[in-house]
């Protein structure tokens, strides 16, 4: 059996791996300090381009911002109603005079719409009026496109008729009157402005700026051939770059990079920064040849390596010596840990070090040997005090259990009514609450209840709501007082679950009327034995202990032999199969309607065992809870 070889200690792995390092180093190096010193002179050209682009940019944006601000202002002041279109045609020549940003201002209306459609423009050092007919822009992109997206738009570069040999972009706003877009108001700008703060912008010995429009056309460009007559899809296309393809792409969608293009298009070998123009999605991009980049690169590349290997060699001897100093304080310091492991805490750990971090690690291990001896008592304690709650819990329940009456086939030796009740709780105890017993010789008080929450806050409220219905059904024998009084009682509690949902019924076991009331709970459901079962939708006032002193009517019906009282609380039509479908009240009446059972301790558990099939082992997340009486009347039952 081959003998697993004994690890290294940590002095010895550092030291080795150090001298190894020494002999690769010089080989690896100097692509590792290129590589670095490449991404730092990549940041600075791209830091330094950003800054003249975005300097470019803000000159462009204030230029075009201040056209939208016009056509705001335009926007006003043909909307407002202190000006006639008098003065509203003054306002507009003052406009385009002071303003030498501003070429024209256009008022163009829609064929039905009536209206002076005119250009406003100037013309030696003077502010021209021109009237427009429908045909000179009805076709023309500047007007379709707005009209038809009835939102503001900035064109490409065109010609204007009255300017041929001058282009021009145009921000169009929208006219609306009465809520319909009537015209298209379109303030012109020269392209040339644009152009005269693009052209200058120079990096290193070569670099030179351009303008793309919203749909890749180059505006201007230090090679004339390509202004308007190319875009950067075209010249993507002709030399079959896809990369430059994509770029094109990300510069129309306003993203902004740094890129380094290889190929055989005008660009060349170089590096190009792009950054959107807000204002009309246009995008600048900035050109610098790749050797005027890495120029500076090279030399500083050879003074670094040099640098470099010197503070190599000095750190790793440093390394050395202080290696050999540090492994004999964590050598004794791992044979302690290891006896705390093994829950020796009180194991003594090292004064002091000779080294600011282990020292720190001595104090942080002190700290963490102190905390795993309080965490051990604490969870002595918390395990104590958890087996105590469960125990509570425990008896909770059974007290809970207790609350409920007693499955007997006669309750309380009436051989009026049968009556069967299970009480399935979600969680150790629920909220869910049922009871029956006599009131009199002639009356029987049944109730069925659901207390808002689980848990043992929802119990005591359900302990509550139990106790106090057997004291105030010894003096009212009306379901509407018992649930007013009920209600009161609640309202003046301040606990977290005193919002109750009841259904509540007294029979007279000599008549079989049932006088009963619903306090926002499922619906009373009937089974007869012959003709299916009768749901009782009626409800007579809001949930229990929301509002104080609330009127609460009653019902009655007549019960006939051999009726069947069905109850329930919302766990049954509310539970859910795996598929995450609901029961509802229409599947436990399906559920009802096949019933074959003639006593209510099968009618409960078929119902029960139907709703887990539907569920298939779901998680049951609610109390389930039925309730089941038939009636018989007394002399029927004297013939059985």
């Amino acid at each position: 059996m081959t003998k697993k070889p004994e690890p290294r200690s940590l002095a010895y792995q550092i030291i080795m791996f150090i001298f190894i390092s020494l002999v690769l180093i010089f080989s690896i190096f100097i692509g590792i300090t290129r590589f670095l010193f490449s991404n730092i002179m990549m940041n600075n050209a791209q830091d330094t381009v950003s800054h003249i682009a975005n300097e470019a940019i803000y000159q462009i944006e204030g230029r075009l911002t201040k056209i939208v601000d016009i056509s705001r202002t335009v926007s006003i002041l043909y909307h407002s109603e202190q000006y006639n279109s008098k003065k509203v045609n003054s306002l507009l020549h003052d406009l385009v005079y002071e303003f030498d940003t501003l070429e024209a201002i256009t008022i163009a209306y829609a064929p039905n719409y009536s209206g002076n459609s005119r250009t406003i423009y100037h013309f030696q050092n003077k502010a021209i009026t021109r009237d427009l007919k429908l045909n000179d822009y009805q076709f023309l992109d500047w007007f379709q496109i707005p009209f038809e997206l009835k939102s503001k738009y900035w064109t490409e570069p065109w010609f204007d008729a009255a300017n041929p040999k001058e282009p021009i972009i145009s921000y169009c706003v929208p006219i609306f009157s009465e809520g319909n877009c009537v015209g298209i108001m379109r303030l012109d700008t020269k392209l040339s402005a644009l152009q005269r703060i693009v052209s200058p912008l120079k990096m290193k010995h070569s670099g030179y700026a351009f303008l793309v429009s919203s749909i890749g056309t180059i505006i201007t460009h230090p090679a004339d051939s390509l202004a308007f007559n190319e875009t950067i899809f075209s010249i993507a296309e002709g030399a079959k770059d896809i990369t430059l393809r994509q770029i094109g792409k990300k510069m129309i969608n306003g993203e902004s990079d740094f890129v380094h293009l290889q190929g055989n298009t005008v660009f060349g070998d170089s590096w190009l920064y792009y950054s959107p123009l807000l204002s009309n999605n246009w995008s600048l991009g900035i050109v610098i040849a790749h050797k005027d980049v890495v120029r500076d690169l090279n030399l500083m590349l050879i003074i670094q390596t040099l640098l470099s290997v010197v503070i190599f060699i000095t750190i790793s001897l440093i390394v050395y010596y202080r290696t050999l100093s540090v492994s004999s304080p964590i050598r004794l310091f791992t044979e302690i840990a290891n006896k705390i492991g093994k829950g020796d805490f009180d194991a003594q750990l090292p004064a002091t070090a000779n080294s600011y971090e282990i020292e720190h690690l001595i104090l942080a291990f002190a700290t963490m040997q102190k905390s795993l001896k309080e965490y051990i008592e604490n969870l002595k304690i918390t395990t104590t005090e958890k087996n105590r709650i469960e125990t509570e819990v425990q008896i909770a329940s059974e007290i809970q259990r207790k609350l409920i009456p007693k499955n007997t086939e006669h309750p309380y030796g009436l051989k009026e009514i049968r009556g069967y009740g299970i009480l399935e709780p979600a969680g150790d105890i629920g909220g869910d609450l049922y009871d029956f017993f006599p009131v009199d010789n002639n009356h029987f008080l049944f109730i069925i209840a659901d207390v808002a929450g689980k848990g043992i806050v929802a119990s005591m409220t359900m302990t509550m709501v139990s106790t106090y219905l057997r004291t105030v059904s010894t003096y009212q024998n009306s379901p509407g007082e018992i649930m007013q009084n009920l209600n009161n009682f609640l309202c003046k509690q301040s606990t977290a679950s005193n919002f109750v949902t009841a259904l509540l019924g007294i029979i007279n076991l000599h008549t079989g009327e049932l006088r009963f009331t619903n306090a926002g709970h499922p619906p009373l459901i009937i089974r007869k034995s012959k003709n299916g079962c009768r749901v009782i939708p009626e409800t007579h006032s809001n949930p229990l202990g929301v509002f104080a002193d609330m009127a609460i009517s009653i019902s009655t019906i007549q019960l006939e032999a051999g009726d069947e009282i069905i109850l329930i609380t919302d766990g049954i039509t509310e539970i859910m199969n795996p598929e995450e479908e609901f029961l509802s009240l229409k599947g436990l009446t399906d559920i009802i309607n096949q019933l074959t059972t003639d006593n209510p301790e099968q009618t409960a558990f078929q119902i029960l065992q139907e709703v887990h099939r539907f569920a298939q082992n779901a998680l049951q997340k609610d109390d389930i809870t039925i309730l089941v009486m038939d009636y018989k009347k007394n002399e029927e039952w004297e013939m059985v």
